[in-house]
């Protein structure tokens, strides 16, 4: 098996049996209930290994993860890469036929999954083809601790492949049956390979994790402890003042989040009482982030590079960064190709298109992933002449450095005019007392169709939508001003925390959100 992850594929157990080696008294792994050295890490991940090939897991089973944030994710996803099986990891909040739906698909040997989850798995898997099932804080043969004891024999380590499948990640969506990405060794080298390269980690990094680990940051953040032999801080819930607390007591260094993260932070009553010194890098992920926000977390945490970066679980997952050097001066840009990747701009054509044009963002390289889990049509109807082909809209300026616009299907056409929402949405974020928005198309028997807008205003505030329109008027083009706003206590989200742009769930109450829409005329 090579050691080399530039050139050939990234071996995560082999890593980290040379981190426990080097430093085995150090601190990888701090969650909740526990702190892990890097010596017990490894030597649990050595026990729960030679459990899988005792209980019959082998090299290319699928081993399913079904759990909240916490230790056992890295711990059974270092295990299932130590013998070369495929890591499956599934979003907890998966329930009913979703939840069926992705574990049919997934065609699992074996699912771990947290007691807590336990009832909303038993229904299913009664159906699927039989799974083996270890939980997570549970008690006798199923208990998963128990696995830490020395099993009858040592796993053996496969030769494994850099084309090899590695990973295996479910899309989120609001539509369509589940996709499973595939992602291969060598796709998992690039991740630590342009943390590397951009000096973002290194071993005296501790990182926050805030985010789910079902999601892509999950294998992310583990092979970067077993690469860099830094501390990782696992957070069980999306909390501003708990990441406050524990960047105060852990003195995180590192984290990245999503923007209703950050807009929550600047929320927090007395926030510049919290010790964030030990902060060096806040990478604000997602896909198009309003400037204002930037501005203003820039403006109320100045010690901190705040940073940009896009990418696709697809892609494994970054496509273009901000390097943390110039995070104030390209302060809103999504930043430059990663090192070793292309990215082009195109119409709809193919042809690439000139600088500050809007077109579809592609990208070709060693990130991309090696398609979707048997489904063939659907990978060749991404991939196509080695280019990923993203769904999404963005420019380039003559630095080099991406703006995202939003994706191909959100453009709204108003009367044959094209109108990209994040630019109205920028603009309502300039709007006073405006915590969070989201614009979006309403079909329209005359035009086509026109535009909307969902508001959240802070706590403790009011927005009215007549000002708020008055406001767009005057600053934008008049076929750019939403014909509806709807002033929302909050905004309907996926599981995985993207916001649903769809105009009949954002204009509806759905029971839980009170609104307030005003039509313009």
């Amino acid at each position: 098996m090579a050691n080399d992850i530039d050139s050939v594929g990234f071996f995560a157990a082999e890593l980290l049996d040379q981190a426990a080696r080097k430093h085995p008294n150090k601190t990888a792994i701090i969650d909740k209930e526990e702190e892990l050295s890097f010596a017990v890490l490894n030597a649990r991940v050595h026990a729960l290994a030679g459990h899988l090939c005792s209980e019959g897991i082998k090299q290319s089973d699928r081993v399913g993860v079904l759990l909240p944030n916490c230790a056992a994710i890295p711990l059974i996803y270092f295990a299932s890469q130590k013998i070369g099986a495929v890591s499956v990891l599934l979003d907890a909040r998966l329930r009913g036929k979703e939840l069926q739906d992705v574990l049919c698909d997934a065609d699992l040997k074996l699912l771990v999954v947290h007691k807590q989850l336990i009832s909303e798995v038993a229904n299913v898997v009664e159906e699927l083809t039989p799974v083996s099932i270890w939980i997570v804080q549970g008690e006798g043969e199923q208990s998963f601790e128990n696995r830490y004891a020395a099993p009858s024999r040592s796993a053996l380590s496969p030769q494994l492949q850099a084309d090899d499948e590695a990973l295996i990640l479910y899309t989120s969506g609001t539509t369509g049956e589940p996709k499973g990405v595939v992602l291969s060794y060598r796709n998992l080298a690039q991740y630590p390979r342009v943390m590397t390269a951009l000096g973002i980690t290194d071993s005296s990094t501790i990182r926050g994790c805030i985010l789910p680990m079902s999601h892509i940051v999950g294998p992310l953040v583990c092979n970067e402890v077993a690469d860099k032999g830094f501390t990782l801080v696992i957070f069980d819930q999306i909390n501003p003042v708990t990441l406050l607390d524990g960047i105060q007591k852990y003195r995180i260094s590192v984290f990245e989040s999503v923007p209703i993260v950050f807009q929550l932070l600047l929320g927090v009553r007395d926030l510049s009482k919290y010790d964030t010194t030990s902060v060096k890098i806040a990478a604000m992920m997602g896909t198009t982030v309003p400037l204002p926000l930037l501005r203003a977390f820039h403006s109320a945490q100045p010690h901190i590079a705040l940073i940009q970066g896009y990418g696709l679980t697809e892609t494994s997952p970054m496509i273009t960064l901000v390097e943390p050097e110039q995070a104030e001066a390209k302060l809103g840009s999504i930043g430059r190709a990663v090192p070793g990747i292309e990215v082009k701009i195109v119409d709809e054509s193919g042809r690439e298109l000139p600088i500050d044009e809007p077109g579809e963002i592609i990208t070709s390289g060693p990130h991309v992933m090696k398609g979707y889990f048997r489904k063939a049509e659907a990978t060749s109807a991404r991939i196509r002449n080695g280019w990923l082909y993203t769904g999404d809209v963005g420019k380039r300026d003559s630095d080099g450095y991406f703006i995202h616009l939003g994706r191909l299907d959100d453009m709204i056409i108003t009367s044959g005019l094209n109108v990209y929402p994040a630019e109205v949405e920028n603009l309502i974020y300039n709007f006073p007392n405006v915590q969070e928005t989201i614009v979006f198309a309403i079909p329209d028997l005359k035009r086509g169709e026109v535009i909307g807008a969902a508001v959240v205003p802070r706590p403790g505030h009011a927005i009215a939508p007549k000002e708020l329109i008055s406001f767009l008027r005057a600053n934008l083009a008049n076929f750019k001003v939403p014909q509806q706003i709807v002033i929302r206590e909050s905004l309907p989200r996926t599981s995985s925390g993207k916001v649903i742009r769809d105009s009949e769930t954002l204009l509806s109450d759905g029971g839980a959100s009170p609104s307030v829409s005003v039509w313009r005329k």
